[in-house]
């Protein structure tokens, strides 16, 4: 893949944060720096993805109740834990 140059002001604490990284990894900061933004960009492209696919569930009607999620999360750590809870909230056309 062909790359372009990009500059971008770091401050100095993260400067020298990606520098002691690139040393200990054997790196270029470049490409940590690279695989860093990478990320973030993909994090947030699941997290927009995720709120999209919420917002066409809350249009269609279809939740999670409180009680099935407090259930659920009151499980956790337990021998008997339950799997996330399936919508229990449909629509009544």
């Amino acid at each position: 893949m062909a790359s372009t140059d990009f500059s971008l002001p770091l401050g100095p604490a993260l400067r020298a944060d990606l520098d002691a990284e690139a040393r200990r990894s054997n790196q270029p900061a470049t490409e940590i720096a690279e695989a860093a933004i990478a990320q973030y960009l993909a994090g947030r492209k699941r997290k927009r993805e995720a709120v999209r696919q919420a917002l066409r569930e809350a249009d269609d009607g279809v939740f999670i109740s409180e009680e099935s999620v407090a259930r659920w999360v009151q499980s956790w750590g337990t021998e008997s834990e339950l799997p996330p809870p399936d919508p229990d909230v449909l629509p009544t056309r």
